[in-house]
Formats: C-alpha cells, sequence, structure tokens
C-alpha cells in the first residue's frame, strides 16, 4: 500500500510537466468508441490496449443533452483546459454501489478522480487514485481471502479479522508519462495494465492483475504494430518474502501486429517471467534484447532461465461490422507427445476463438460478442512458482488460470443514453481436491512439481471439476458520455455444481452511480 502511494505522488508531481490523453479499458466504453477501427478501409491495429484516445468532443451528438443548466455536469468534463499547445482534463471518478445478497447486504465506496492531457504535440500523461472500501458477495468474498487478501484487479486489502468484519479497504493509483519520440516511436513509462487481443478475455495479458511498474516501448511503421514492454511484478506469499518484503519478479514481452492485407491481421506474442532470486538478481540484462524470440537466451541462462511462453493471434474482418479474432498460446510441449494424444502432462497450451458484431441485423447500437477460451492443466504454471505467469496472487491472463473451457456470450443495446446489456457465462474448470495429494495442474501459483503428478492422462477440468454459469443482467442510463458517468440496476445470478463439493446457487442485486471506465472481473 505505502508503494502504491510513493508512486501516485511521483505521478501527481510529475504531472505539473507533462500531461496527458485520455486511457480506457472499460469494454463496452471501447466498442462503442473504436467501433469504426475494425472498418476494412481502416488500418488500426486495435488488439494492443489500452487504446490513446485524442481530445475531441463526443462524436454521438444525440447522447447530449440540450439544457445548458445541467450541461457542466452531462455533456462535459469538470475541468476541460484546451489551448494550440496545451491540452488539460480533470474529473471525478467514484463508484457506489448498494445490493442485496440473500439476507446480506453488500456495498462499494469508491471515491477517486483522474487528470490527463497533452504538453506540445509530443508528451502526455494520465494518472488516476482510487480509494475503496466495500462489502462483496459471499463467493468474491471468499476468492479474495484465499488469495492473500488480494482484491481481483483492485490490489490487497488491509487486514481484518473476517470474525468481526466484512468490510475490504483497498486503495488503486494508476498513471504514465508518454512520449512520442516520432511519428514511429513511443515510449511510456508508467505504473498500470495491459490487454492484449480483440476479446473479453485475454489468454496473452489481460487487465484481470492488479497494476505493475512498466515501460514500454511502441514501434508504429508500414503495416507493423511492434510493442516491448519490460514489467515488474510481486508475489504476496509470507513464504517466499526477503526480510519481510514481497518478492519480486520480471518479465519482457514482445508482441508483433501485422496486417496482412486491409480483412486480415496476424500477430505474434512472446513473454519471459524470471524471479528476483536470495542474491540480489533483478531485471536481467540479457531480457532487455528488442528483438522478438527469447527461447535460445533462455536456454543460454540455463537454471537462471525464466518461463516462456509463445503466441499467434489473428483477426479477421468479415465485413464492417462483423469480425473473427483467435489466440493460441504455447506454454511447453513435445511433439511425439502432442501426436499420442496421451494427455502428457507437459503439453501445455491455451485458445481462444470469438466474434463481434456491431449494428446487428443493422440495428444501430445493437451488439453481439460470442467467445470460446480454453487452457490445458499446468498452463502459465512453473517449476519455481515465482516464475508463474502472475502479479499479486492474480493471473495475468484469463482469471481462471488454467484447465477449463469457457464460453461468454455478450449482447448490449442502446437507444441513446437508456442501455442494457445481457452476458451469459459458462465454464469447466478443474480445481484441487482437498486432502488429495495429487497436482491436477489448476492451480498455476503453485510448483508444478508439487505433490504427486500423472505423467500420462490428464485432460481440461481434471480434478474437483466444477461446473460455474453465471447470468449478469443490467439496464441503465448513461449520464455523461466523457468519463461513462451511468445510473445502473443490475442482477447477476451465479451456480456452481462441483464433483467433490457442495452446489452453490446465489442471486446479487445491486444498484450504482458510477464512472465506468475500467474492467473488474468478477465473473469467474
Amino acid at each position: 500500500m505505502n508503494n502504491t502511494k510513493v508512486l501516485f505522488c511521483c505521478f501527481f508531481c510529475f504531472s505539473l510537466l507533462s500531461i496527458s490523453q485520455a486511457q480506457e479499458f472499460n469494454h463496452q466504453f471501447i466498442d462503442e468508441q473504436i467501433e469504426e477501427f475494425h472498418h476494412i478501409e481502416n488500418d488500426t491495429h486495435t488488439s494492443v490496449k489500452p487504446i490513446l484516445f485524442e481530445f475531441h468532443p463526443y462524436r454521438d451528438i444525440s447522447l447530449l443533452f440540450s439544457d445548458k443548466k445541467y450541461a457542466k455536469y452531462l455533456n462535459q468534463n469538470l475541468i476541460d483546459v484546451q489551448t494550440n499547445d496545451f491540452k488539460l482534463i480533470i474529473n471525478p471518478l467514484f463508484n457506489f454501489v448498494l445490493g442485496k445478497e440473500g439476507e446480506d447486504g453488500t456495498f462499494v465506496n469508491t471515491r477517486a478522480f483522474e487528470a490527463k492531457g497533452v504538453i506540445g504535440g509530443n508528451t502526455s500523461f494520465y494518472s488516476s487514485f482510487y480509494e475503496n472500501q466495500a462489502i462483496f458477495p459471499r463467493f468474491l468474498e471468499d476468492h479474495i481471502w484465499e488469495n492473500e487478501m488480494s482484491v481481483p484487479g483492485q490490489g490487497q486489502s488491509r487486514w481484518y479479522d473476517r470474525n468481526t468484519t466484512r468490510v475490504f479497504d483497498f486503495a488503486m493509483a494508476n498513471g504514465h508519462v508518454s512520449h512520442q519520440l516520432s511519428k514511429h516511436f513511443n515510449f511510456q513509462f508508467g505504473h498500470g495494465k495491459h490487454f492484449l487481443g480483440d476479446g473479453y478475455r485475454s489468454i496473452f495479458l489481460s487487465d484481470h492483475s492488479f497494476n505493475y511498474p512498466y515501460f514500454k516501448i511502441t514501434t508504429d511503421v508500414w503495416k507493423v504494430k511492434y510493442v516491448n514492454l519490460f514489467s515488474s511484478y510481486q508475489d504476496l506469499r509470507d513464504e517466499f518474502s526477503l526480510s519481510g518484503v514481497n518478492r519480486k519478479k520480471f518479465s519482457t514481452i514482445h508482441y508483433l501486429s501485422y496486417n496482412v492485407s486491409s480483412r486480415l491481421n496476424i500477430s505474434m506474442f512472446e513473454a519471459i517471467v524470471w524471479e528476483q532470486d536470495t542474491l540480489g538478481r533483478g531485471f536481467d540484462v540479457n531480457y532487455l534484447n528488442p528483438i522478438i524470440f527469447y527461447r535460445p537466451i533462455e536456454f543460454s541462462l540455463g537454471s537462471k532461465g525464466g518461463n516462456a511462453m509463445m503466441g499467434v493471434s489473428s483477426k479477421l474482418k468479415l465485413s464492417n461490422s462483423t469480425h473473427l479474432y483467435s489466440q493460441f498460446m504455447i506454454d511447453e510441449f513435445k511433439l511425439s507427445e502432442l501426436s499420442a494424444a496421451n494427455g502428457w502432462w507437459a503439453n501445455k497450451y491455451a485458445g481462444q476463438i470469438g466474434m463481434k458484431y456491431y449494428d446487428v441485423f443493422k440495428v444501430d447500437n445493437l451488439f453481439l460478442q460470442g467467445e470460446l477460451n480454453f487452457s490445458r492443466p499446468f498452463m502459465y504454471s512453473h517449476a519455481r512458482p515465482l516464475q508463474s505467469y502472475t502479479h499479486y496472487n492474480q493471473p495475468l491472463a484469463h482469471p481462471l488460470g488454467a484447465s477449463f473451457v469457457e464460453g461468454i456470450s455478450i449482447l448490449r443495446y442502446r437507444a441513446k443514453r437508456i442501455y442494457s446489456e445481457f452476458k451469459y457465462l459458462y465454464a469447466k474448470h478443474g480445481e484441487e481436491i482437498a486432502g488429495d495429494e495429487t497436482n491436477y495442474g489448476s492451480n498455476i501459483l503453485i510448483s508444478y512439481n508439487d505433490g504427486e503428478r500423472h505423467q500420462h492422462g490428464n485432460f481440461i477440468a481434471q480434478g474437483n471439476t466444477t461446473d460455474l454459469q453465471m447470468i449478469d443482467f443490467k439496464v441503465g442510463m448513461l449520464l455523461n458520455p466523457h468519463t461513462n458517468m451511468k445510473l445502473e440496476l443490475g442482477v447477476l445470478n451465479r451456480k456452481t455444481a462441483s464433483l467433490y463439493g457442495s452446489d452453490t446457487n446465489t442471486t446479487h442485486i445491486y444498484i450504482a452511480f458510477k464512472t465506468d471506465l475500467r474492467n473488474l472481473y468478477y465473473d469467474f
């Protein structure tokens, strides 16, 4: 918590010198903002997020209220300074939620702000800070207590006695300084998240985990976008701490996106994760190499090599309103074992296939998305548990970690400022079995050498096989399109059925007043 506040103060002080462009992650907000980016004649690389939007009046005039008395609150930013070489926007952010789960009451009380802008034409800045207190639905509360008090996507809560209170108290800072060195090169230093892909989930890198320090180089030239991302993560477990301080790990990610044609994009991904060891090894200069393909470097380092993963993705535009997308990632595999189809434990891979359809049947603002995700057991894990593909005890890719298959359907509709969203999720995932020493490969935080492990016969969702079904429906009114300020009423129904364990069926009803710029993934 103290490190977070220090980083926040640094970013806020730096804002006096350089200001920024807007930065949003929310799927609904992004899908509406960049719909035209998916048109066949548009060559934007949409899989690299966050997308930095230039300042402009909101494009959809139907969302503007005509009453000038309330224009400042419903049509505009709170503070908006626009000159030829200086732009500054400051907005209050919040998330106030009251809910009911059976006989239990829930709430979220979030107060926040964002400051963003541009100085000159090349230097930009973004900063936000969130202070939160919350009582969550029971399934989410249990998950937080089982994971070192780590609230999904939002950091670590202060410690309390669970017998006396259910309130979690946590904070989060986010910010970056970005400099456009030339038409082709952008350098960004910050503390935040990233998302690689065109789907609702990402099996490469998602915004599910907590913020982390990073340095990013983005190269745009010809038909190519190339991203070098250097990051630092933390493990919250006491058994791995050094003198009471959380152990760090580091990663280098390369992402190469290439527009093969006006309709087809193909991208390549690789990541290497290595731990801070007890001798003080930090960011290994061997992994500062900006050129893609790290596998030879990993082998050359021997025991000091990290956890390496490689992947490929694609996007195919069927029309201006419809496109398909996919991802496939390999942790490790052996071709002979793969062709034998015998369930060898180390054939570790994950995949995704999905579709987005804008203006369904030519109905304006009717959006449909369908997506299938899967992961083999032991994916994202490593022999050394500190080198798992995680941060703050949260997966860096899919929230379910490993050993799952998941289908998601999302339907959205907006008529001027009135909107609705229906999401259906079904997943079958594996869990460890209490009292069984067998490692079924679902917990990516532990070493894949822990416990007994079957060499062959492994399959997706093995162990304590659990069926998860979630129905999430919300309806609301958009109050200010610049901050995605909403008044929303929603209902979430969650059902689970486990092979070894009790079945659950819970319904959470809530009303919210919020500025909805983030993705908070509670659907797992």
